[in-house]
Formats: C-alpha cells, structure tokens, sequence
C-alpha cells in the first residue's frame, strides 16, 4: 500500500502544507511527515477522513490491490493491534471483517485475521454471555478453512490446516482434531539440515551458521512450550511433575531462556508453579514465584523476538515470519496480562497473602496507572 506516496501527492494537489493537513486530521506535523516517508502509517480511523478529504475513494487511498505483501500484512495486524487501545472492541472488529472481505483472495492475510481473532479473544468476549466464546473462534475457524480451500500454496494450507485444529481443540471437537490430523506425531524431516549444507557446499558459512541457528532457537521455543504444556498433564504425578520441570529448567538455564525469550520463560514457570500448588508442594511454590518480580522488572519493552550473543544470527530468520519479530499480541498489555495470571489463577488464592505476592499485586497495580 503506498499510502504514504498518495497522501503527499494529494496534499500537493491540494496545494497545503503537512501542518495544514495535520490541523484538519487531527495530528502532528510530524505524522503526517512520518506517513508520506513511509516510516509508519496512518491509524485505521483516520483512512475514511483523509479519503474524503482528497475527495477520492478508499481503494484509491489504499492503492488498491488483491494482494498484499509480508510487509503491509504485518503494519495491518500491527494497525488493528494499536487500535484495540483506543478503540472499542467491535469497532476493531468491525474493520478487520472489512479488511477481510477486501483483501479475501489474499490467503495470507485472511491466516492472519484468524489468528487475530484468536490472539485477542479476550477483547472480543461478551463477558455476560459465554457463548460468544464459540461464536468468534468458529469466526476464525471459518477462516482457516477459506485459506485451505483456496490457497494454491503447500506451507499456507498446512498453516490453516493446523489453525483449524486448534479452533475444533477449543470447541472440544477432539474427534474432529484426530480425524484432520491423524492419531500419531508424523515424522519429521530437518530440511534446514540440507539449507544449511547447501549453503555450506556454496562457501557460504554465515548463512549455513544463520540456518542452523534459526532452526535451533525454533526447536527451543518448540521443546519449551511442549513441556509447558506437558506439565498440566502430570499434576497427579509429583515423580514425573518434578523430573519434567527440572529437565525443563535445565534446558532455559543451559539457552538463557529468561533473556532470550522472557514469554516462554515465564509461561513454563507459571505452568510448574500451578502444577506445585495442585500437589501441595508450597515450597517450590514460592520459590519460582519468587522469580517473577525481578524478570518482570527488567523486561524491555516494547517485547519482540530478539536474539543474543549465542543466537547471534537469527535476526533475518526474525524478520522474514508472517509478523516479523512482534509478538502476535499488543506488547504493551502482556507484562500486566502475565502478572493477572499469577494474581487470579485458582491455584494460586490460598497464597495471596504470601509477601512475594503482594509485591506482584503492586507491580501490577502500578503498571495499570
């Protein structure tokens, strides 16, 4: 979208100044600079205004096209993410179900919109009426299945087929799970073993390190949530539960996970502290809650994917996922989000009186000022 290019182009027209513009939309100068640099667009609101200010219509505004690029599909999730901070709910969805029936061919970006819709059910959600729960995740259920559909392409279908799995897993259609996905784990072939190896037989050592890297900090992410998870399996096992989680923390001390990846870090200990507490174990309890304060403390924000002095080559890997390095949620709510989960999880109600608690309950009080 060269929204940037036509909003300068308009204004000249126009014969106006950036802040003569700026003072009719309601913005900076800087903005609007910002925006005919392409440095950042203009919020979602704001495109009908600056449409009927040139007089022209939105698909001339946007540049229309059928198909977007990696890049406007990420400053459009990045858009509608921002906009549920200042926005209602519905509103937000109501210009992302516009934004899907605009760009419906675009398989790419209607995969996205359902993950949108998924990432950010709590927004959605009428709080007086649970069924709407069902009703959003068959929304994006019905997305995915667009994509499988139409989608000519292998990667993108296998994406939208696995999505849909995890809309029919949230809906407790756990037949229809095993019947689209079988009943076993299928094999695996490690092709960034060939990549790499290609690249190494060209004299290209730093892109075949880079392929290597890549493909290892993806299993570590991958190995992390699966023990995550693996862990709510084994509440009725103390044995298992405490092998399990000390391999765990093995594994983030051994790839300094707390840094690297501060979400997985603390959704693996979140996940061990309510499995202790369901086994009646209040020492460790309290010894991995006690971990909490100081990691949240020094989150830098806003939080993307980064790497670190051993991943010291996976930016480019980073940049080229379906959003880039940000995080499918808004980075400024997840820090409080994260903190909530600790504070209202019922595992947790007979220790909120704990002294470490309460140091939670203030850091999050005083992140919602």
């Amino acid at each position: 979208m060269k929204i940037g290019q036509i909003v300068s182009e308009k204004r000249k027209e126009k014969g106006l100044t950036q802040q003569e513009l700026a003072d009719f939309i309601g913005v900076s100068k800087a903005s609007v600079s910002k925006w005919e640099n392409d440095m950042t667009y203009p919020d979602i609101t704001l495109l009908p205004l600056l449409a009927a200010f040139f007089d022209i219509t939105m698909d001339q505004l946007l540049d229309y096209h059928s198909q977007l690029t990696t890049d406007e599909i990420k400053r459009i999730y990045q858009l509608l993410q921002k906009s549920l901070l200042k926005q209602s709910s519905e509103e937000v969805l109501h210009e992302l179900r516009r934004l899907t029936r605009r760009y419906y061919s675009c398989y790419p970006f209607v995969l996205q919109m359902g993950l949108f819709i998924l990432n950010h059910l709590d927004y959605f959600l009428n709080k007086t009426d649970k069924s709407s729960m069902a009703l959003y995740i068959e929304e994006a259920r019905e997305l995915f299945l667009h994509v499988k559909q139409g989608s000519k392409d292998a990667h993108i279908v296998q994406q939208a087929c696995d999505y849909e799995a995890y809309t029919l897993l949230a809906l407790e259609k756990s037949d229809a799970v095993l019947e689209l996905l079988g009943e076993y784990v299928p094999s695996y072939f490690p092709r960034e073993s060939l990549i790499a190896n290609a690249f190494q037989q060209k004299g290209e050592i730093e892109k075949s390190d880079a392929t290597y890297q890549s493909a290892i900090a993806q299993y570590l992410f991958v190995m992390m949530s699966g023990l995550t998870n693996y862990l709510q399996l084994l509440v009725h096992d103390l044995d298992k539960f405490q092998i399990t989680y000390l391999r765990g923390q093995a594994i983030a001390e051994a790839f300094e996970l707390e840094q690297l990846h501060p979400i997985s870090w603390f959704n693996f200990q979140i996940s061990a502290a309510t499995g202790f507490a369901q086994l009646d174990q209040k020492e460790i309890v309290l010894e991995i809650i006690a971990k909490v304060p100081g990691i949240i403390t020094t989150l830098k924000t806003p939080l993307v994917l980064h790497g670190d002095a051993y991943f010291n080559r996976i930016d480019p890997w980073l940049e080229q996922l379906e959003l880039g390095p940000q995080l499918p949620r808004e980075a400024s709510n997840i820090v409080s989000e994260l903190l909530a989960i600790v504070l209202e999880h019922p595992a947790f109600f007979s220790y909120q009186e704990e002294a470490v608690f309460q140091k939670i309950k203030q850091i999050k009080e005083q992140l919602d000022e």
